[in-house]
């Protein structure tokens, strides 16, 4: 979904600020605040309100992460008044022409509590993204880990199977990118008392050391 933003911003030419929420995230994190600098009490545009003055897009990641009374602050910018209300100064602000609002979330990811409020919801249009095709998956982390064609592609690696993508690959240890491995095997609990793991391509005979 990231990357998406990111390309839209790339494709239309404007700027892209990235706002991640979560529960600590206040309205004045977003809006701004005063702040003391020297003798004298100045205001601090917050990232929300910098980009509805310059005509940016606001990219809220994970919004429904973010306190139910702080999302509500988007709600004047995201209808036909296309305002934002800074309580602090007692100013209505009006949004650049340019300005955008995109919103992400994973519906249920987390837990069924944390659902976009209806309210909020339809003042979006909703883009719905799938995980993509195995092959499609295997060239996007290829060239996303920078990883070489010879091992994510060779159908001789042993770590070709596709959807386990959570586990670092020994043929990649020297560059330090991450590859499909399997899920770690439990072996024989360790003198301490804790159960050790283990990672080994599929196929093989797992070693415990």
């Amino acid at each position: 979904k990231t990357r998406f933003v990111e390309y839209m911003a790339y494709q239309l030419k404007r700027p892209l600020i990235t706002i991640p929420c979560h529960e600590d995230l206040f309205a004045s994190d977003l809006i701004g605040r005063y702040l003391l600098k020297n003798d004298e009490t100045i205001w601090m545009d917050g990232p929300l309100t910098s980009a509805v003055r310059s005509g940016a897009i606001c990219y809220l990641d994970e919004i429904v992460e973010a306190r139910k009374d702080t999302t509500v602050v988007i709600h004047p910018l995201s209808d036909d008044r296309r305002i934002l209300t800074i309580d602090k100064k007692g100013e209505s602000l009006s949004a650049h022409p340019d300005f955008m609002l995109v919103v992400s979330y994973n519906p249920g990811y987390q837990s069924v509590l944390k659902d976009l409020k209806q309210s909020t919801r339809q003042r979006f249009i909703s883009l719905s993204f799938d995980y993509a095709p195995s092959e499609k998956e295997i060239q996007i982390v290829s060239h996303e880990g920078k990883a070489a064609d010879s091992c994510l592609l060779n159908p001789g690696c042993p770590w070709k199977p596709v959807g386990q993508c959570r586990w670092r690959c020994p043929c990649l240890k020297s560059s330090g990118n991450f590859h499909v491995m399997s899920e770690p095997e439990p072996v024989s609990p360790s003198p301490s008392g804790k159960t050790r793991y283990s990672m080994h391509p599929p196929g093989q005979a797992k070693q415990t050391p």
